[in-house]
């Protein structure tokens, strides 16, 4: 079953019954109804039994749907676990479950949410609808750059194999900076720093923290850590993203204990090209720095528009919070931006180096 079928299966999902009830949702946030919040989250909460008997499907529809309760209680200024205590078990037992942390994450309010008349919307705006448009189609271009990663891990850079997954890596890393593109076309910076950020908020759940359902947490993170970040990275960096790993899926949190570890992949290819001239594999090696640039290029590309998006987001005049939703600041992006730029220069002189020279035919 391919991401997009299965993210379909889970949209199609209902087990808590909850379609008609949070039709609502935005009219009861607009009007800031805490008390009709917490009546339905209340009488939503499924009991052990009912998460037992749930697939793991269904339970990923249920956390999906309980969250957009969670995140909009909080947004009004309630912690749901406060004034519902028996709800963080449910909570627990749904992220037991699918191996998960206890609340509601990027993938639950993008991928698993219905498409159409029964997406699940915090404001009911348009512009909430294309964000999570553009997050839902570009999260399996992304898993399948993830999928072509393992492939990298494990070949050598001289590789037929490792060069065709650089350029199979490269191609599906376009959509973060497709995504970004719709995003900045159809979301303003002022509607996504004033309505959609505050129902992001973190909430702590049996004394932890958690953060909300927020677009940094796809699998980004996990490609910088592959290509440069495990060890071209800085340390705030590497920080952020252990923190991220947490809210991934579970096969990534997996991969980042491993990717986060060893040589990158820039690390590796500029090794070969740096390496006995002509390096073995020379051709293959050239064409994974090719593709490893591609790649590069493409995250400098979307790093630089959500970048401008996040100033403006962020500015003091508009700003509700000094971090992002995703738990970075302004001052974080940069550095990454300017890092992935940085490693993207490294590999271009070092191909240059390796490239074979022109000879000029005798007379």
């Amino acid at each position: 079953m391919s991401s997009e079928e299965r993210n379909e299966r889970i949209g199609r999902l209902d087990p808590l019954r909850l379609d008609d009830d949070v039709r609502a949702l935005p009219k009861m946030n607009e009007a800031g109804d805490v008390s009709a919040l917490a009546d339905v989250l209340r009488g939503a909460l499924p009991s052990e039994e009912s998460v037992a008997a749930f697939t793991v499907p269904e339970c990923l529809a249920a956390m999906r749907d309980l969250g957009m309760y969670l995140g909009s209680l909080k947004r009004h200024g309630v912690s749901a676990f406060d004034v519902i205590p028996e709800a963080t078990r449910p909570f627990e037992l749904l992220g037991l479950r699918t191996h998960m942390i206890p609340r509601d994450t990027v993938y639950h309010y993008t991928c698993w949410n219905p498409v159409g008349a029964r997406e699940r919307l915090y404001s009911g705006h348009p512009m909430e609808r294309h964000l999570i448009d553009a997050v839902r189609r570009c999260v399996p271009d992304l898993a399948r750059a993830v999928e072509a990663g393992r492939v990298l891990r494990a070949e050598e850079p001289g590789s037929a194999a490792h060069a065709d997954a650089m350029a199979t890596l490269a191609g599906h890393i376009t959509a973060a900076d497709r995504a970004m593109g719709r995003v900045n076309a159809h979301v303003t910076p002022e509607f996504f720093a004033l309505v959609l950020r505050p129902y992001f908020e973190d909430v702590r759940i049996a004394g932890r923290r958690y953060m909300g359902p927020a677009a940094a947490h796809v699998p980004l993170f996990l490609l910088d850590l592959l290509l440069w970040a495990s060890d071209r990275g800085s340390g705030q960096y590497r920080g952020f993203c252990h923190e991220v790993a947490l809210q991934t899926l579970p096969d990534w949190q997996e991969l980042y204990a491993e990717w986060t570890a060893g040589p990158s992949v820039t690390s590796r290819v500029v090794a070969a090209l740096d390496g006995p001239s002509p390096p073995p594999g020379t051709g293959h090696v050239l064409a994974g720095a090719e593709g490893l640039r591609q790649a590069l290029r493409s995250l400098t590309s979307f790093r630089g528009k959500h970048l401008v998006m996040a100033r403006r987001a962020y500015h003091a005049e508009v700003r509700l919070y000094e971090l992002g939703s995703g738990g970075g600041s302004v001052g974080l992006l940069e550095e990454i931006l300017a890092l992935t730029r940085q490693n993207g220069a490294v590999v271009g002189p070092a191909a240059t180096r390796t490239a074979p020279r022109a000879t000029t035919p005798k007379e």
